[in-house]
């Protein structure tokens, strides 16, 4: 059977937004164990969503969905229907299908006779005053309904179908509810971002509410993923949401407020973890600034909007890791690096064809620190002026090395070309060679003099023989 997923981001970062989460990285980690526990047990699973969905889900997680459909893009929908985009997504169906929300987990995939259902649905709701005084809010709204509609909420006890899963077999059922509730929504407005009508309640109405009443009207069976009915608020940790029962249970469903439950949420990622560790690691990755250690610019191509102080406390972990390491160092070698570093005079009065054969190297404990392109320019300039308020660029990087003297480390700022030296010294090599292989980085006016390449080259050794980050050699 076809599965199918719906998530509308609404414009916001999945990375800095919860969607009801605790945080954004278990909101993820939900999706992962989703999709993966579905994929157990189903080859075709299209996911429908938007850019913003697509740059995470299909690109940054690489989540193993057959398809992921961007159809979200130009939504016209306020925020609060969140169920609007998935019946949409039911509407789009041309074979049978389930729809399985992003915070249901089904370890053992359907049973069969489920799978065969005309209409299928997780588990048939008993409504309490909980549906009752929702549903009163949606009466005094005046919104407009079909008579079966408004008969069910005129009862004491509402029915509803929980839609954590939501499909069948009845295709020409299902675009008869679709369209019944896209009459709902257009005839009162409720797309309407002004509309006084816009509320969170509506999305029990114009989809669970619905679709049990338009069944029954219509002497339809459905099918439940459940055996059992659950009242409208009884969804309870023991029954939903232990990840202890993980392997036993048929269907795991995180409803409202448990996705704030500290405990739910890391046995969420424990269980993630334990199941598909390479997914786990991939949430954790695009969060390095919540995880001090996992910090590598590298590993997320989207970040959030990242204020000052974040970069500079970022540069600051940077720093203290690289201190408790340079501890390991001993004074006297600290000393033989210095005293090497220091004898560099005698290359820089040598003539060219001795300079070409003398070996240079780098500091063996430098670290450079290469600031993110997406920092914000306040916390370049910031760092920048710490160091050295002289240097007015905003392109640079920082190399740090430990230090007998002072504060026990010494911060060097570097341009590009400094750069690509320390790069290129990784490996010793002579002057001569290292000329060669800088040649290809300078435009074709400024290679065109040769003499002019020495000179800017010989100029940048000299800083960073200044500052200790390399050495010389005669060969």
């Amino acid at each position: 059977m076809k599965v199918v997923q719906t998530f509308w981001t609404g414009n916001k970062s999945l990375l800095e937004n919860g969607f009801g989460w605790i945080n954004p990285q278990y909101h993820l980690m939900s999706w992962a164990l989703s999709c993966l526990s579905l994929k157990e047990h189903y080859e075709d699973i299209v996911l429908y969503t938007d850019s913003n969905g697509y740059k995470v889900f299909a690109e940054l997680l690489e989540l193993p969905y057959k398809e992921v459909i961007i159809q979200y893009d130009n939504l016209h929908c306020p925020e609060p229907h969140w169920a609007y985009p998935k019946i949409v997504t039911y509407s789009l169906q041309k074979e049978p299908f389930i729809h399985v929300d992003g915070d249901v987990y089904l370890p053992k995939g359907l049973d069969h006779n489920v799978e065969r259902g005309g209409l299928i649905a997780q588990n048939l709701e008993i409504g309490s005053s909980y549906y009752k005084n929702m549903m009163n809010d949606v009466l005094q709204r005046n919104i407009s309904m079909p008579d079966y509609l408004r008969e069910e909420l005129a009862k004491d006890s509402i029915g509803s179908y929980n839609a954590g899963i939501l499909g069948g077999n009845d295709l020409d059922f299902i675009q008869k509810y679709c369209q019944t509730a896209f009459e709902i929504i257009e005839n009162n407005h409720l797309n309407d971002m002004n509309s006084q009508k816009v509320h969170i309640n509506n999305n029990i109405f114009f989809e669970q509410i619905l679709f049990y009443a338009l069944s029954n009207t219509d002497n339809k069976p459905v099918t439940t993923v459940l055996d059992y009915s659950v009242r409208d608020n009884g969804y309870t940790y023991n029954d939903f949401c232990d990840f202890y029962k993980y392997s036993r249970v048929t269907l795991m469903h995180i409803l409202g407020g448990h996705k704030r439950n500290q405990r739910i949420c890391e046995l969420l990622g424990k269980t993630l973890l334990y199941k598909y560790p390479e997914y786990y690691k991939r949430v954790l990755e695009l969060f390095p600034y919540s995880h001090k250690r996992l910090r590598d610019k590298n590993k997320c191509s989207i970040t959030p909007n990242l204020t000052s102080q974040m970069c500079i406390a970022a540069y600051h972990d940077h720093l203290d890791s690289l201190s408790a390491k340079w501890r390991k160092i001993s004074n006297e070698d600290l000393y033989n690096q210095k005293k090497s570093s220091s004898a560099y005079v005698g290359f820089l009065n040598a003539k060219r064809g001795i300079q070409n054969l003398c070996v240079l190297s780098r500091n063996p404990y430098l670290s450079v620190f290469e600031i993110p392109k997406h920092w914000p320019l306040e916390a370049k300039r910031l760092l920048r002026d710490r160091i050295n308020k002289d240097m007015s660029f905003d392109n640079f990087d920082i190399v740090c090395i430990p230090s007998l003297l002072d504060k026990g480390f010494k911060e060097i700022i570097i341009k590009d070309l400094c750069y690509n030296i320390l790069n290129l010294l990784k490996e010793k090599q002579t002057f001569g060679r290292l000329l060669e292989e800088l040649l290809p980085l300078f435009s074709f006016e400024i290679k065109k003099d040769e003499h002019q390449v020495y000179r800017l080259v010989i100029n940048e050794l000299e800083y960073l023989f200044y500052h200790g980050l390399i050495c010389v050699e005669s060969n």
